[in-house]
């Protein structure tokens, strides 16, 4: 797939893309909202050296590397336990406890993490104290010269907002993921996708073997505004109508599939609107029997069933000019339009045009009788009929017609 096919492959399937980008987003929002605030409160410990120690500088940045271990020990954590009347395992207050030594400082950072806001701005400040307590004795030799003195300089106080869970970043993360797995989903639905949504789509399922039938497709974006060529139904009407100044037209107007019988009405309708609009009679029709000529209109548009018997379609060959097929851009698979392909092929028609448009958006209009129907526009100049010929006549498809 090229760019192009990825892009198109969003755009037709972005329900499921936006879909998964807020289901992500309420995800998100789910778990801050079950999720247990957890505070957290720091306290800082700074540590100094006796001058009276060589190259004192460098003594104490390799020892302060070490201390870390030492707030987490069993010699800190459990005198406060003691102290505090902590109800909570050793091995559960570790994991709430964490201390950090920024690089190139003699500074330790003592966090401690907990669901209450003062308890966890208590204990951080009860391990600050008996933390330094705890390296001094370690640290002073028997001579009782204290090489390093350590001070709290920053006790740590309650919390007013919780350290997690923090709802930008479960939004952002439930987003993000979100919208990944709904671009790579609708990637995939598009690979499986056997519905025709492009001429290339159209071509491709009705096969190079079976001819070049023209298609003609209904732009998208500014293309449809042109005047000349933004609407399908308008290219056909100016086929038709060329074929009109010779000869009544019957065109049979049908949907490969059985279920879009709205896409061909609303199509053929439009047909004749355009065709009417240029003082020609035009007309829809629910059945396939019926004629044409200067009583009636010279272009009448037969709305046919994809499931009628061969024989029928046996009929349309001979009494008919040509066979429209409307095909609505992701409502025909592939294979209804080559099963419609074989029953057109063995009654001996081959498509007059293949017709590729949008979905229909709000209901057909019902039909109405084909008097009415046939009546020319007032507004429009009605045309001259060209009086209609005798004899058996050449039909748009290659058959003869009586």
């Amino acid at each position: 797939m090229e760019l192009s096919d990825y892009l198109a492959a969003l755009r037709r399937h972005w329900v499921i893309w936006v879909g998964a980008t807020l289901t992500g987003a309420l995800a998100g929002i789910l778990v801050f909202a079950v999720t247990p605030a957890t505070y957290s409160a720091s306290a800082t410990v700074f540590v100094s050296v006796s001058p009276s120690i060589p190259n004192s500088a460098s003594f104490v940045q390799q020892r302060v590397k070490s201390y870390p271990e030492i707030v987490t020990s069993e010699a800190v954590l459990a005198p406060v336990r003691e102290e505090l009347g902590l109800d909570v395992p050793l091995a559960e207050l570790r994991d709430r406890v964490t201390a950090t030594n920024p690089a190139d400082t003699t500074q330790l950072h003592v966090i401690v993490s907990g669901p209450d806001a003062v308890e966890a701005a208590a204990i951080a400040n009860e391990v600050a104290d008996l933390f330094t307590d705890v390296v001094e004795t370690l640290e002073t030799p028997s001579s009782g010269d204290q090489p390093v003195r350590l001070s709290v300089v920053d006790p740590a106080v309650a919390p007013t907002s919780p350290s997690s869970p923090v709802l930008l970043y479960l939004l952002t993360l439930g987003v993000v993921a979100g919208l990944f797995a709904g671009l790579a989903a609708a990637v995939v639905r598009s690979r499986m996708d056997s519905t025709l949504h492009t001429e290339d789509d159209v071509r491709r399922a009705w096969g190079a073997d079976a001819g070049d039938p023209e298609v003609l497709v209904q732009p998208s974006g500014r293309r449809r505004r042109s005047a000349l060529t933004g609407q399908a139904a308008g290219t056909l009407a100016r086929r038709l109508e060329l074929h009109a100044e010779k000869h009544p037209v019957r065109i049979a107007v049908l949907s490969p599939a059985p279920t879009d019988e709205q896409a061909s009405r609303a199509f053929a309708e439009q047909v004749t609107e355009v065709l009417r609009g240029r003082g020609l009679k035009a007309a829809v029709a629910e059945s396939l029997t019926g004629a044409v000529g200067d009583d009636g209109p010279r272009v009448r548009l037969d709305l046919a069933d994809p499931l009628m018997p061969l024989r029928s379609w046996k009929h349309v060959a001979e009494r008919h000019d040509g066979v429209v097929l409307v095909v609505t851009s992701g409502r025909v698979d592939d294979r209804e339009l080559r099963e419609m392909r074989t029953i057109l092929g063995s009654a001996g028609i081959t498509p007059l045009a293949i017709a590729l448009v949008p979905r229909v958006r709000g209901r057909a209009r019902p039909p109405q009788d084909e008097e009415d129907v046939a009546q020319p526009v007032p507004s429009a100049p009605p045309r001259p009929t060209p009086v209609a010929t005798t004899g058996k006549q050449a039909a748009m498809n290659g058959a003869r017609r009586p």
